[in-house]
Order: C-alpha cells, then sequence, then structure tokens
C-alpha cells in the first residue's frame, strides 16, 4: 500500500506519468485529426450527371469528371429490398447496431490473419469501404487504423443512411462501373429496385475482388462468389432452401449492357442550362418509344441528312412529356426542339386569331388570294397559283400566301409580333424589324415554343407553362387569345386536309408549315389532351437533295405518333360551349368581305367545284372523273397530273392520287388534289404530293 502511495503521488505523476498521458492524448488527437483530414469526398461531388424520366428510368448520363466512370448516386430506397438484406448479412451484420465499426469481426479478423501470417480478412463495415474509396488507402495495418477513426467519423457526423447510400453509390464493381445503380444497368440492363437473387449475390460479391470475379472475364470465380454469397444469405434466413437452391441454377450475364442514350441530345441541353448532378424531368418513357421508333421510321424510308425532331405536351398536366432531340446522332447531336428556326406557314393562325379577336375578320369574311407587289416583294402561294375570293376559313387550312397578308394588315406585323411574344419572348425577327414577310416565316422560333402556341389554342386561348424538369418553378398562366378567337381557329384547323395515315382522326386541329428552299418541314397540332410538334430539318442549313415538306412528309409523322399516343390513353379536353358569331355560319354584314380600293378584286374567281382536295372518289361507270367548276372567262384549259387537256374529264389509268389544275383566259386559277380508287374495297395508291 506504501509502495502504491509513493507512485501516484502527485510528485510523481507530475514527474512522469502527466507529461506521458499528455503527449499520447496530443498523438491520438493528432492521429484523429490527421485520419480525418484525409477523407476527400470529391468522388461523391464528381460522379455522373444523370438525367432521368419521371418513372426514375436514365434518359442521358455523364461520366465521371474525375475518372470516366459509370458513377450514378444510388439511394437506399432506389434498391432491391432482397440486394440490401444480402449485402447486410454478408458484408456488415450489425450496420444498423454499431457506430461505422465492428471491432467484434476486427477482432475476428485479425486473429485469422495472424493465424495465416498475412492479411487475408479485412473485418471493414460498409462505412469503413466507404472510406477506402474517399482516401484510396492500400492494405497496411496503420490505415487500418485510420479507417476505423475514419468510420466512425462519417456515421456519426452524417447517420446510416448517407453511409449506406455512399456505399450504393461508390462501390466498384468492375472496370469503369462503380456503384450499385450503374451495376445494375450494366451487368443486368435493368434498374436496381427489382433484382433476382443470382442479380442480388453478384452485384453483393463483386466489390471484394472486381477485376477477379467479372463474370465476363472470369466466369468460374464469379459462380464461386454468388454461390458463396447466397449460401450465407441461406444461413442468416435470408432465403429459405428451395429459394436458395433454385438460385444455384440460375443464369448469370457474361457481358456488359450499354446504358440507354436515346435522349443524348436532351440531357446535354438540360446539363447546359440546369445546375444539379442528378436532374429528374416529367418526361413519359411510353411516350419517348413512341417518339423514337418514329425516328427509326424516318430514317428507315430517308438517309439524306435531314433529321427528325419532336415535342408532346401533355395539358392534363402541364407538363413536357415528351421530347426527340434529334433522330439521328450522327447528323446532329443538337437538342433541335429548343434550336430557334423558320416556322414557314406555321404562324398565319395566330394572325387569323388576332384578327377575329379584334373583330376584323371573321371565319366567312371574303379574302382575295390575288398576285400583289408590296414595294419589292412580290409574294406568292406555295404552288404558285391564285384561287381569287375564298373565306377565311379555307384560305387558313390551305395555307394560302396572299390572304394570311391581308389579315396581318388588319392588325398590323409590330402587333401581331408584340402579341406572340407576350409573356416571354419566342419569335425573333432579323434586325428586330416587323414587317409583312413574318407571316411567311421571316423570323425564327423553336419547334418548343411553337408547340406551346399550338397548345394555347387547344386551351382556348391561355398560355400556360409546361414544366420539364420536376422542381421547376411554375410560371403563372395568362390569357394570350380571347376563348372564341382560339375556339374558331381550333375548329378550322380540324377540317385541315389530312395525310393519308390520317384520314380518319378527324378530332386532331393541326397545321403544316415549310420553311424557305424546304429546309424546315414542320406539322403541329392538338388531339384530346396531347399537343405535338414535328420538325424535319436539315440542321446545316442546306437544302436537300430531296424537297421536304409540311404536308408530304411532317405531318405522316405528326399523325403517326398521335396514333401511338392513342394507345396510351388519352384524356379528352372538355370544353365548354361557346356563345359567339366567330362560331356561327352567319356573317356580319360588316365583314362579308375585305374591301379597300387598292386592293385589286376579282369578280370572277374561277374555282373547280368537284372533285374538292382530299377526296377520295370511283369513277363513273365509263370508268371517267368529270371535273365540275364555276366562275373565270373565256376559255378553260384542263391539266391532269402535269398533262394538258381541253377536256374536264379524264380515264384514270391507275388507283392512286391526281393533281387537278384548271386555268382560264385571263390567268386565273385553281387546283385540287383528290384520291382515285378503282374499287370501292382498296385503299392503295401514290403518296400526295407535297402541299405546304
Amino acid at each position: 500500500m506504501r509502495i502504491l502511495k509513493t507512485l501516484f503521488s502527485r510528485k510523481m505523476l507530475l514527474r512522469g506519468w502527466l507529461p506521458l498521458t499528455l503527449a499520447g492524448a496530443g498523438l491520438l488527437a493528432w492521429f484523429i485529426h490527421d485520419s480525418i483530414s484525409e477523407l476527400d469526398y470529391r468522388m461523391i461531388e464528381q460522379r455522373s450527371r444523370v438525367l432521368y424520366a419521371r418513372d426514375g428510368a436514365v434518359l442521358g448520363y455523364s461520366l465521371s469528371s474525375d475518372n470516366d466512370s459509370y458513377r450514378f448516386y444510388t439511394k437506399e430506397e432506389e434498391v432491391s429490398p432482397l440486394y440490401l438484406k444480402m449485402l447486410l448479412a454478408s458484408e456488415d451484420r450489425n450496420f444498423y447496431q454499431h457506430s461505422g465499426v465492428d471491432f467484434l469481426s476486427l477482432v475476428r479478423a485479425l486473429s485469422d490473419n495472424v493465424a495465416s501470417g498475412r492479411i487475408t480478412s479485412g473485418g471493414s463495415t460498409l462505412a469503413m469501404q466507404v472510406v477506402k474509396r474517399l482516401t484510396g488507402h492500400k492494405r497496411t495495418y496503420v490505415n487500418k487504423l485510420k479507417e476505423i477513426v475514419q468510420a466512425i467519423y462519417i456515421t456519426r457526423k452524417f447517420g446510416r443512411k448517407q453511409v449506406l447510400e455512399w456505399y450504393l453509390t461508390l462501390a466498384p464493381f468492375g472496370g469503369n462501373v462503380e456503384g450499385v445503380k450503374a451495376a445494375s444497368l450494366r451487368w443486368f440492363n435493368h434498374l436496381p429496385d427489382k433484382m433476382t437473387p443470382a442479380e442480388a449475390a453478384l452485384l453483393t460479391a463483386l466489390p471484394r475482388a472486381p477485376e477477379h470475379i467479372r463474370p465476363d472475364r472470369n466466369y468460374q470465380a464469379a459462380v464461386y462468389y454468388i454461390n458463396d454469397v447466397l449460401k450465407s444469405a441461406y444461413n442468416r434466413g435470408v432465403l429459405d432452401n428451395d429459394l436458395w437452391r433454385a438460385t444455384l441454377e440460375d443464369d448469370i450475364p457474361v457481358r456488359l449492357h450499354a446504358i440507354n442514350q436515346e435522349a443524348r441530345t436532351l440531357a446535354t441541353y438540360v446539363f447546359q442550362n440546369h445546375p444539379g448532378t442528378d436532374i429528374e424531368t416529367w418526361v413519359d418513357p411510353k411516350v419517348q418509344k413512341i417518339l423514337h421508333n418514329e425516328a427509326r421510321n424516318f430514317h428507315e424510308i430517308h438517309q439524306d441528312g435531314a433529321v427528325l425532331s419532336a415535342v408532346v405536351l401533355d395539358a392534363a398536366t402541364h407538363r413536357i412529356t415528351g421530347i426527340l432531340g434529334s433522330s439521328d446522332l450522327r447528323i446532329s447531336q443538337m437538342c433541335l426542339p429548343f434550336a430557334r428556326r423558320s416556322p414557314g406557314s406555321a404562324l398565319k393562325p395566330f394572325a387569323y386569331a388576332l384578327a377575329f379577336q379584334n373583330g376584323r375578320l371573321h371565319p366567312g369574311t371574303i379574302l382575295h388570294d390575288n398576285s400583289r407587289i408590296y414595294g419589292y416583294w412580290k409574294p406568292s402561294n406555295f404552288t404558285n397559283l391564285f384561287t381569287g375570293k375564298i373565306t377565311a376559313a379555307r384560305a387558313l387550312t390551305m395555307s394560302l400566301n396572299l390572304p394570311a397578308i391581308e389579315v396581318l394588315e388588319l392588325t398590323g406585323p409590330s402587333y401581331f409580333v408584340n402579341a406572340v411574344n407576350r409573356g416571354q419572348k419566342r419569335l425573333f425577327l432579323k434586325d428586330n424589324t416587323a414587317d409583312y414577310s413574318v407571316i411567311l416565316g421571316s423570323g425564327s422560333i423553336s419547334l418548343m415554343d411553337l408547340t406551346e402556341l399550338y397548345a394555347m389554342l387547344n386551351e382556348d386561348g391561355v398560355m400556360e407553362h409546361y414544366a420539364l424538369l420536376r422542381d421547376e418553378a411554375g410560371e403563372p398562366a395568362y390569357r394570350m387569345l380571347s376563348r372564341e378567337s382560339a375556339r374558331a381557329v381550333f375548329n378550322i384547323l380540324k377540317t385541315a386536309r389530312r395525310p393519308p395515315n390520317g384520314i380518319h382522326m378527324t378530332e386532331v386541329s393541326y397545321k403544316t408549315g415549310t420553311s424557305g428552299k424546304f429546309v424546315d418541314a414542320l406539322a403541329l397540332g392538338s388531339m384530346d389532351n396531347y399537343t405535338v410538334g414535328v420538325a424535319i430539318r436539315f440542321p446545316g442549313n442546306r437544302a436537300g437533295y430531296y424537297q421536304y415538306s409540311g404536308f408530304q412528309d411532317a405531318a405522316p409523322a405528326l399523325f403517326s405518333i398521335f396514333n401511338g399516343l392513342k394507345t396510351l390513353g388519352t384524356e379528352t379536353m372538355v370544353k365548354d360551349d361557346i356563345e359567339s358569331e366567330l362560331l356561327r355560319d352567319a356573317v356580319p354584314e360588316a365583314l362579308r368581305e375585305i374591301v379597300e380600293e387598292k386592293k385589286v378584286i376579282d369578280k370572277k374567281t374561277l374555282r373547280i367545284d368537284f372533285p374538292a382536295s382530299g377526296d377520295t372518289i370511283l369513277p363513273d361507270g365509263s370508268g371517267l372523273v368529270f371535273i365540275r367548276h364555276s366562275g373565270g372567262s373565256g376559255k378553260v384549259y384542263f391539266t391532269v397530273n402535269n398533262e394538258q387537256t381541253e377536256q374536264n374529264y379524264f380515264k384514270p389509268e391507275h388507283e392512286g392520287y391526281y393533281s387537278v389544275s384548271i386555268l382560264d383566259d385571263e390567268g386565273r386559277s385553281d387546283r385540287v388534289t383528290f384520291k382515285v380508287v378503282l374499287d370501292e374495297e382498296s385503299d392503295n395508291g401514290n403518296e400526295a404530293p407535297p402541299e405546304n
């Protein structure tokens, strides 16, 4: 007792033990601080950027910025519960009990290592495996001590859920594949929320020795480790006996899969314009599949450098549910729906709507399709023909240029441009100068903005914000057009001529457009809650060997997409009945005809009364098709498929589309295109000739 008192006397402590204690404490503090300072979180920060569809499917991605790895952040709830149970049973049984380090497992591992004379077992917890990834430590006893400190630190600081998600994100799975989500997509070609027991076992085993266990390089080793994990899962009650035995016979993958990149152009656009590593969108994979199928169909027919792009908007949710950025990434990797291009004639409906709204025009008002000179500019129609007097409704469905300019005169180009740009600038003009050519496509606008304008018509004049990103703040809606004027234009466009694959789709309200030199061909329209915009473009602004047009090429793609959307189910847009003279056939006397002295008014309009454009007809009993016309003066000449005749009839030699033009002595003309079938059951024929 006297000896102990002597040893622990204050004097002896001050002389010996206390300095040693303080020195040890200081050394320990330094070691802890040094260990913690080694943690480098850049692997997490520099992970892949991923663009997700609304159901969690990967639309596009970038590789990690540090070493070009597939490193997708993986959340606990995104992973199969079976995999998590198997992982913890095999790698960290006490994960939810210890503070980052399982000291019993460490003692057991140390005993095994001493017995074997080398490091054979690490006893590492998931937290310790995470810090090893963050630090890049090699296997030494000193580093193991550091990992103990680091594992306790990150568990205390960030919590077990974060530690687990970091493991799910950083664990190596062979080659440049890191993290469970990327591994599941690369090895199994599906997301990790649903895994078979064999798949879960493979992803549990791979991080132990990724290059050695890779099934594409060492199949036997992969089988051995999978069976080892399955046995452990059975012994610890994760699998019952029958499932364990059955799983032993399951196939395992022998190659890596490519991860979907069909929406790569959209991903690139979003990454460039929005911050954040992982970005969730409202894009519907089922809608995307329809668009990509249409892209493949397009390139099976056309291989001349043109690309197809498309947008799908859903008025039921006010979300962008589909975007086809570029149908061929070899030609263009731009997300073309966001690029500004010429709209051709696609803006004409909004000039008519503004004139309706201002009380200057009625759908039945007579307009004048006559050649006129505007300064040094002499516009013409797409067909280079003129029809004389024509109602506003028919002029719009036929997309005639001269009547559209006449309508624009009622409000003025500047008023038109300001109305289109209300809320945000959509339409861009050369030198910021508005003139009459804007209605024929001299300005530029993106397909996305143009499609939203057509969605506004579908919503009776209310401009809504259509969201692409899930966390996107919605902008307030506003009224761009009166209900009456928007509904009048919408109804008129429902009567527009259909392409062959859309003849029976009378519910679609749509318009086409073709830019100068056939560089851009567009079609936009609405069916129930969907509004779709389609563009066929030469990205380099060069004219194609084949002349694309809105009606001939873009319209069939539009209706094909609508047919696909029908299979998903559409929500009927319930629209209230509107009482308005714009929606009645009777034309107010003051709006019966646009008359100005400076205009040339044709009193003898030449018109083909039968057949009408878009008709499908049978020849009479003699096998002849008769053309009935009215108006004109002097002798009338007939042209059937570019062959001129003085007879008002012809005998079709084959089924298909026929184009008939008439011309009188004073230069008046009209043209129709219709389909002739020789048998009532037949519905085959040639493609319709191009129209605007």
